[in-house]
């Protein structure tokens, strides 16, 4: 038996308004709708009805439009935040004929859209927009999935006036990632490069690393941040494949892995796409020229011989909506770069993934963002918390994630598995982390 539809009626037919609800009821509720703006079709539909408008025009669920959804220009909007039912909202309406107090419709698309980041703002030093001065921190809700719980909200409301309807099933998903900013400490860099970094230990009076550096080189140690034998071993312990996200750039200020040419690194990268799925790192540079994105995908996909559509931003930098334009340009259809550097939680107020809605083409695209919830260099050295702490704070946000069935994107390099410098302890972290997220018993 085929499941009942929701059809919505709107007014006018919009983008924008078409976009978010089918995020929200179709895709993180799971019903399927019918949108409309012919008004005789909705009141002669016999199914659950929903209508987005200024004014009711017949039986249904009826939700008040602000008429932010029929805008087609960016532009500062008066959010007014407030509290319903112990959840923060914005957007508010004065309607007791309406379900909700507030347009939970144009709350959410401000929010995945990232409309804000559209606006003028001031940059941190990598020219990032500041978790600071977003409306989820001013109204203390990053930590939240807020347009999940909105969807909730709506879906319980659908429930009580339509109780025979069904839902499809929606499961959690856990989503392991590992960026590879250097591959090696030592190895594979030029002669320039060594003889620079044994100055430095010099400079420094660091003989530990000096010693370090040169055993390594000589064969006689292995690489500290060559870990790659332990993380193919955990995530098979788990039953899980992560996905990796590989600087392939040249050498730059903030762009700084090993030679691009060395026969070492190319048989890592082929290793590694045999134990996980492999995905592009794109370097800063590459965010100030495409042709250098290009140049980074091509060379990339070509030693591994195949096709790469995976993404992350080197240090998490995405502008809107230029990073993104030049993603879908070379062939990009999923981005993991969605998160906050500076502190965990859900920059779009979602803990699933969605399409990117360009609001300069005011238009849906193909290209599926996945929220990062939180990252390794985010605990340690942004909030300086002690990996005990930093494995509470992971378990509240998989129990969050999975509480709306969401998808748990973590972030963690493969130097941060190195037990012998700065990260020693996180190990543990890790292996907490993957026992927890993937449902099984922590291992002693």
């Amino acid at each position: 038996m085929a499941m009942e539809k929701l059809m919505v009626y709107l007014p006018q037919l919009s983008n924008r308004a078409e976009y978010i609800l089918t995020l929200m009821i179709d895709d993180l509720m799971g019903l399927e709708i019918i949108v409309t703006d012919h008004r005789d079709t909705y009141n002669s539909y016999p199914g659950p009805r929903l209508e987005y408008a200024k004014e009711p025009s017949g039986e249904g669920i009826f939700i008040h439009s602000c008429g932010f959804l029929e805008e087609k220009s960016v532009m500062i909007q008066d959010l007014a935040l407030f509290t319903f039912k112990n959840i923060p909202a914005f957007f508010p309406v004065h309607d007791e004929r309406s379900a909700f107090p507030f347009d939970l419709f144009a709350a959410a698309f401000y929010l995945v859209t990232r409309y804000e980041e559209y606006l003028s703002f001031t940059p941190d030093r990598f020219g990032r927009f500041r978790a600071n001065d977003s409306v989820a921190m001013t109204g203390n809700f990053l930590t939240v999935p807020i347009v999940n719980l909105w969807t909730d909200l709506l879906k319980d409301h659908i429930k009580v006036v339509y109780p025979s309807i069904e839902f499809r099933e929606k499961r959690f998903r856990f989503v392991p990632t590992i960026d590879i900013d250097h591959a090696y400490a030592f190895k594979q860099r030029t002669i320039i490069r060594t003889l620079g970094g044994y100055g430095r230990s010099l400079m420094d009076v660091n003989l530990k690393k000096l010693a370090q550096r040169t055993n390594v080189l000589l064969g006689i140690h292995k690489d500290p941040y060559d870990q790659y034998e332990y993380i193919a071993e955990i995530h098979n312990r788990f039953g899980l494949k992560p996905i990796y996200f590989v600087l392939f750039a040249n050498y730059g200020r903030d762009d700084n892995n090993v030679t691009l040419t060395g026969r070492t690194f190319k048989r890592l990268l082929r290793n590694l796409d045999d134990s996980g799925t492999m995905g592009i790192h794109p370097s800063l540079t590459s965010g100030r020229h495409s042709s250098v994105l290009h140049s980074e995908i091509r060379g990339f996909s070509k030693i591994l011989g195949h096709k790469i559509d995976t993404s992350r931003q080197h240090f998490l930098k995405v502008s809107f909506p230029g990073t993104y334009h030049n993603l879908i340009k070379y062939g990009i259809t999923d981005d993991y770069s969605l998160g906050y550097a500076s502190c965990p939680g859900f920059r779009a107020g979602i803990a699933d993934p969605f399409p990117f809605f360009d609001l300069v083409n005011n238009s849906s695209t193909q290209l599926i963002l996945h929220p990062v919830a939180l990252m390794d260099v985010t605990m340690k050295d942004y909030s300086e918390i002690t990996p005990e702490k930093a494995s509470v704070v992971i378990r509240s946000f998989v129990d969050t994630i999975k509480a709306v069935n969401g998808e748990f994107v973590s972030v963690w390099h493969n130097e941060s598995f190195d037990e012998t410098g700065r990260w020693k302890g996180w190990r543990k972290v890790y292996e907490d982390l993957l026992a927890y997220a993937a449902g099984m018993k922590n291992h002693e």
